[in-house]
């Protein structure tokens, strides 16, 4: 029988987070981004009623999604190396002048690089604090302004390499 605070709290939890869960599972699976995504939700569910409220709920929600996505790529390995289409709900950047779709050009970035700096691309997007991406990725606040100064570096010299 399920517990109905733990199904609040769920909603809840879902509810704030839907978009940034979504956007990891197609950053980490893009060709299965559903299945990852539904992975995700079972093992937030799972997790939840263990949580403690020792750390801020939605920093908890990022460490299971990133650890879930990372443990899904090792066992699913990489069955394409192509990028579907991947609708995005809000807003689409704007087509450049180039005529590249810039929403292309950063999922082909984001799968050029490492998991980890995946991770911190996705949580520096989401306009996270740096205090909060550490703790999220369990680093130190220097090491990630270092960490995201590197990426931005990386990704304006692959652009230019990519146009």
């Amino acid at each position: 029988m399920t517990n109905p605070i733990t199904n609040s709290k769920f909603d809840d939890l879902l509810r704030r987070n839907r978009g940034r869960l979504a956007a990891i599972s197609r950053a980490y699976s893009p060709a299965d981004a559903d299945d990852l995504l539904q992975e995700i939700l079972l093992q937030i569910w799972k997790g939840l009623s263990g949580f403690r409220d020792q750390a801020n709920v939605d920093t908890w929600c990022y460490r299971v999604a990133l650890n879930t996505s990372l443990t899904w790529k090792r066992t699913h390995g990489r069955r394409r190396n192509n990028l579907p289409e991947v609708p995005f709900e809000d807003t689409q950047l704007p087509v450049r002048d180039d005529g590249q779709d810039a929403v292309k050009l950063l999922q082909r970035f984001l799968q050029s690089i490492p998991d980890t700096d995946r991770a911190l691309v996705l949580l520096y997007l989401d306009d996270l604090s740096g205090r909060e991406i550490a703790n999220i990725m369990g680093m130190s606040e220097s090491a990630v302004r270092v960490r995201i100064h590197r990426i931005k570096n990386r990704l304006a010299n692959w652009e230019a390499c990519a146009l």
